[in-house]
């Protein structure tokens, strides 16, 4: 819906139902799930880096932190500030890797709109027409209002889960 906002046009529930029955005319209802392989094929590797490198991080200032007090790693968790700036980290780094294969999915589905006129013929193409015209930083495009977005969630998420595991007693 967005691609096909225009000064003038339609807003609203307007513009809802004329999109869906655009989208139903052109694919029919596939099209309402257009790059759901690509968002996945990005999520997976995502959440594997993000958590992983958390983990690696928190365990590493942990132990760190344990061996400066004296004392058991349990009683050594990094606080909240450093769980934030931990997430902060892990969250910016696995999207930055994952970034390109987000910017190649939004750009399948919002192929031929209005604001979006290429067309591509796959996953393959519109990376291959990506880097011929605006090479390799052009899969990095947008990464910044990305991060913007991406940094204080992951890390306000991983305060919330630290702090919800330590109110359970959980480890």
């Amino acid at each position: 819906m967005q691609c096909e906002t225009v000064s003038g046009g339609l807003q609203g529930n307007a513009l809802i139902r004329a999109t869906w029955k655009k989208m139903l005319q052109q694919g029919g209802f596939r099209t309402a799930y257009r790059g759901l392989g690509m968002g996945l094929m990005g999520m997976f590797p995502y959440s594997a880096i993000d958590l992983g490198t958390f983990e690696l991080i928190k365990g590493t200032v942990t132990k760190h932190n344990a061996k400066i007090m004296g004392c058991h790693e349990d009683d050594a968790l990094p606080g909240s500030f450093a769980t934030g700036c931990i997430g902060a980290f892990s969250g910016a780094f696995g999207a930055s890797i994952v970034y390109p294969l987000n910017l190649l999915r939004t750009r399948l589905q919002a192929q031929g709109t209005v604001l979006h006129p290429p067309t591509y013929d796959g996953i393959w193409d519109v990376a291959r027409k990506t880097v011929k015209n605006e090479g390799a930083r052009g899969l990095f495009k947008g990464i910044t209002p990305n991060l913007l977005k991406v940094v204080p969630a992951v890390s306000i998420t991983y305060v919330a889960y630290e702090n919800a595991k330590k109110f359970l007693h959980l480890k």
